[in-house]
């Protein structure tokens, strides 16, 4: 059985898994305004991560003999002033995202719950990958400098991911 604070931080890390999917999909759905496809398949492999992590923690807790408890979300963000705004953005939500499965983490270790910090080693890990990931596009887009000419070969570029990283 699953300590009840773990159980509540799980649902919590959850419910910011599911807002940061929700997140990726108003950011695609921006570039897909903008006739930015390959920017938005990139945004939509990142929703398909984020469920993807939402998921394996869902799963993780009802092996557990926990009770999931799916909380509200918010309207995302979904107008923006710049190619390089959406991937600040970003960013910052997958730094959010870290500092989030650290305090589970934590947690796991202050309570002993071995089977957790076990499971959510996973999850620390895996957001060094996706920090280093956003880092790197946001340094491409920081270099093509709104130059339209170096936007469009980015664009095709991330066109071209055809997975999320992990999930």
């Amino acid at each position: 059985m699953v300590d009840p604070q773990i159980e509540k931080a799980l649902n919590q890390q959850i419910s910011h898994e599911m807002a940061s999917a929700y997140a990726y999909l108003a950011m695609a759905v921006h570039f897909e305004h903008q006739n930015l496809g390959g920017m938005a398949h990139w945004m939509h492999l990142q929703r398909d991560e984020e469920q993807a992590h939402a998921t394996r923690l869902i799963k993780y807790l009802l092996d557990r003999g926990g009770a999931v408890d799916l909380g509200a979300l918010q309207k995302p963000r979904s107008d923006y002033g710049s190619i390089r705004e959406v991937f600040e953005t970003a960013l910052e939500m997958e730094q959010a995202n870290t500092r989030a499965i650290n305090e589970v983490y934590a947690l796991a270790v202050q309570l002993k719950d071995y089977a957790t910090q076990s499971n959510i080693q996973w999850f620390v890990d895996e957001q060094v990958e996706e920090e280093k990931l956003m880092d790197e596009v946001l340094a491409l887009v920081k270099m093509a400098d709104d130059a339209p000419s170096s936007l469009l070969v980015l664009n095709k570029q991330l066109s071209e991911r055809q997975t999320a990283a992990n999930g």
